[in-house]
Formats: structure tokens, sequence, C-alpha cells
């Protein structure tokens, strides 16, 4: 059932590369295109009007073959791009090589051609510095930084010779067409008016512009053009060659986030087997009303991380009861099975009858040791506590959290330590020789309270516990109350003092009064 939301989620993420690559695919390639259908069907249209025209090119040396070639190079690069875009294929390296290389050295081969062949001098300085402009642009972006470093070179020799081959003291003379025309005539039929005329227009302010200076203007447009080139195809060059890395993350990042969201979905499972199991297990409210003598009432709430909190409660023909309480280490499943290992083999000790508190916990410790330590490999332990009742009498064996008990006539708390009765369960193949009873009397009307650190160390917001001495002052105060009103206030007590904080461990509590 989960091959369809992993498939599913792959064509996603493929999806997702491949929206990613086009750019990083096709943005050269239709920049390419573009270049090519421009100046091959400008080239065409030059070619059809000046044959339609003049009968033949301007230059014919020079466009007979100049245009004819780039026209070919130009609109079959376009050609071999279309298809391959077309197709959404990548296409022969070699060609892709051969089509971008061919289309800017031509390019620039036409623009140096037009630039050094144009007889007019303000034209060929004027076109030199606009197609550098240009040039520089288109083989930043076709080719990368280095050709455009190459071409901006060849572009400031190619300014340098323009203005060398003019002269340095070249000045321009900002005039209408009509004033060059009426200074070209005069030239021819009176050179002494054009003299004048010539005089008139210095006195009119019509002052020169020295190519010296168109140079500088042209150069620095050409370095401002360069360097916006250089760092924009180096920025896109970046960005572009980074795709296929983002995209390698994102592969891991997805797969990394899918490892995640099965292994939290195996977690959750593991914990409400665990919580079940545990709610499986727990002694019923029937089995509860059979003790004899006493009043037990328990509760427990299971953390979010399954901790493995036992306790028992098991009634007796000849009147006694034994109880349990304890806490396995550690969370989750594998907590689970032991709390389920360490139940069975405790009831079977304490319904056979033959054993007291503390062959009990060594049989409970052997059963526990063998199976968790041996065969499963496992270093997970508990603490357990056995009680048994009769008669108002209470012997206690085995270590856990303490035992407090609440006398009706004082109102104080006794709280009884269970640290020197026993040892953690589990931990060693024998724990006999640190084992030991106690006893104690509960009166008419006393109260014995078992609980887990669940509730002692139950933290706030601000991580401060709960505490033993909130236990007891608790207990103190609703003495007044029937068994299961006081259980359930103790209960909404340590809830109110967790508040928004997380529930890191089972709660529990076994409360016993004593009938009067």
């Amino acid at each position: 059932m989960s091959s369809a939301p992993t498939k599913n989620h792959r064509d996603v993420l493929d999806e997702a590369r491949e929206l990613l690559r086009e750019p990083s695919r096709n943005t050269q390639r239709k920049i390419l295109i573009s270049v090519n259908l421009i100046i091959g069907v400008l080239f065409a249209l030059h070619v059809a009007v000046q044959l339609a025209t003049a009968g033949r090119m301007p230059a014919p040396a020079r466009d007979n073959i100049m245009f004819p070639v780039s026209i070919v190079i130009h609109l079959g690069s376009a050609g071999y791009n279309i298809l391959q875009l077309s197709r959404q294929v990548e296409g022969s390296s070699l060609w892709n090589a051969i089509t971008k290389w061919s289309t800017v050295l031509v390019l620039q081969a036409v623009c140096l051609a037009v630039v050094h062949m144009t007889p007019n001098t303000a034209t060929s300085i004027l076109l030199d510095q606009s197609f550098s402009i240009v040039t520089i642009f288109l083989t930043g972006v076709i080719l990368g930084r280095r050709a455009a470093v190459a071409w901006f070179i060849i572009t400031l020799v190619s300014l340098i010779f323009a203005v060398e081959g003019r002269g340095a003291s070249f000045e321009y003379h900002l005039m209408t067409q009509a004033e060059v025309a009426k200074l070209r005539v005069l030239q021819e039929q009176d050179p002494a008016a054009f003299g004048q005329r010539f005089q008139a227009v210095l006195e009119e302010r019509l002052l020169p512009l020295p190519v010296m200076l168109f140079a500088f203007i042209s150069g620095l447009f050409g370095v401002i053009a360069f360097l916006a080139t250089y760092f924009e195809t180096g920025m896109i060059g970046q960005v572009l060659g980074a795709i296929p890395a983002a995209l390698d993350k994102i592969q891991i990042a997805a797969g990394e986030k899918q490892k995640l969201a099965q292994e939290n979905v195996r977690m959750g499972l593991e914990l409400d087997v665990a919580q079940r199991l545990q709610a499986m297990i727990l002694p019923r409210d029937e089995e509860l009303a059979r003790c004899q003598g006493i009043e037990v009432v328990a509760r427990m709430q299971a953390a979010t991380e399954v901790g493995g909190d036992i306790y028992e409660v098991l009634p007796r023909p000849d009147g006694s009861t034994f109880l349990a309480i304890g806490d396995v280490t550690d969370h989750g499943l594998a907590s689970g099975v032991v709390m389920l290992m360490s139940q069975t083999a405790l009831r079977t000790c304490l319904e056979d009858g033959q054993f007291d508190l503390v062959q009990s916990l060594v049989h409970v410790n052997s059963v526990i040791y063998k199976n968790v330590q041996t065969r499963m490999g496992d270093a997970r332990n508990l603490s357990l506590s056995l009680l048994h009742h009769r008669d108002g009498h209470v012997r206690l064996a085995g270590q856990h959290e303490k035992v407090m008990v609440l006398r009706k006539e004082s109102n104080k708390v006794e709280v009884i330590d269970t640290m020197d009765l026993g040892c953690t369960v589990g931990l060693i193949d024998d724990i006999s020789p640190m084992l030991a009873e106690t006893g104690f009397d509960l009166g008419p009307g006393d109260v014995m309270l078992l609980f887990t650190d669940g509730v002692t160390e139950a933290e706030d917001t601000k991580r401060e516990m709960y505490g033993e001495e909130r236990l007891e002052a608790a207990l103190a105060q609703l003495s007044h109350l029937p068994s299961k009103e006081m259980v359930d206030q103790l209960f909404s007590g340590v809830l109110e003092w967790i508040g928004k904080a997380p529930v890191h461990d089972d709660i529990t509590l076994v409360l016993v009064r004593r009938n009067g």
C-alpha cells in the first residue's frame, strides 16, 4: 500500500527537477536562436533590397562573400537549435559548440568589417561604439565571461585603430543635413564663399567635437557594458551551474524527509502498540472492587513516549491483596514488551501462593535478565516494589519510588523509603543478596499512595519538577475526599503543573485506603 505514495512522491520530485533544469538547459539556446533569426533575416532582407534596387551589393568584393556566409550560418544555427528545442533534447555537444562559436565569430567579423570599411569616419566610430556594446553582451551570454574579456580587448584595439586612422586632431562639426549640403555646394563652386560660411558656422557656436573626446566616451561606454556583462553573465552562470547541485540537494533532502516520515509512522505504530499493551494488562475496576479490607483506586496516563509503567492489584482468596508498582527504563515498544514480560512473570509468582515477596522478585529478575539481557541483547531493566496487605498490615519489598502513608488521625504523611529494600530488576542475573523486606500498619481510614517518577519528575514550562513535597502537601490537603476524587484531584494537580509543557513519562497513581 505504500508503493503508490512513494511513486507519486517521486513523480512530483522528477517534475520539479525538470522545471528547474529547464532554464539552465534552454536559456542560452533561446538567446542564440533569437540572435540567429534577427541577424539572418536582417541580412537576407538587406541583400534582397540591394539586389532589387541597385542590382548589386554596395561593396561586391566584401558583401558577396560576407552576407551569404553570415545568412547561411545564422539561419542554419537557428534551424538546428529550434529542432533540438522542439525535441527537448540536449543535442550533440560538438554541434552545440559549433553553432555558438560560429554565430559569435561571424557576428564579430561582420561588425569589424562594417566599422573599418565604412568610408564615413563619423559613421564608422559611431558604429564601433554601438556594435561593441551589443557584441560584448552577446559574447558574454552565449560563450561566457572569458570570451567577453577577449572580445572587449579587441573592441578597444578596434576603437584605437579607428581613431588613429583618422588622426587625433580630427573634429566633428555638428550641423544639420541642409547646412552640410550647402557647404558642399559652396566648397565646389565658390571656395571663398565656403570659407566665409564655415567661419559663420564657428561664430554661431556650432562648436566642434574632438574625436578623442568621442573615443573616450565610446571607450567608457564599452567598459560599462563590459563590466555589466561580465558580472551579469558570471551571476547567471553561477545560478545555472548551481541548479544541478541544488537539485541533488533537493533529491537528498526529499529522500531524508521520506525516510523520516516512514520512521515517524513506524515509531507512532510502536508507541500505539506499547500503549495498548499497557492498557490491556492493567487491573480492571471489578478486580479492584474484590479487595477485602481496603479500597483501591488506580489511574495511569500514558505519555507521548511510552515509558513502561506497571502496576498490579491481585486479591487473594484468603482476604489479602498483593500490590505491585514499577517502571521500565527507556521508552517505546521494547519497554512495553519488557513491562508485559514483567507483569506475566510477576502474576505467575503471586498467584502461585508458594512465593513470598522476596522470592517473587528473584524469579521476576531471572526472567527479565535472561529474556532481555541475554536473548534480546537489550539493557532495559525496571524498578519494582511488591506489597502484601492483610488485616491492616503491609509487607513491602523491592526498590522503587517512596511509599506515602497518610494517617487519618494526624492528617500527616509518613514517607517510607525503598532504597534499601532491593535494586534494579533485570540488571544482573541474581539480586537475592540485595533484597530486603519491611512492614508497617495501616489504621482504619489511613491512605497509602504508590506512584511512579512520572508524577514527581513532571516538569512545567520552566523545567521545574513537581517534586515529592508538592505531592505530600496535595495528599494531605485532599484527605477529606473519597478515594476516587482524591486520585482525580492529584492527577489534575500534576497536569496543571505541567501546563503546556510536554509530558515526558507515564503518570501512574495507586491509592489504597483501609476501610473504617
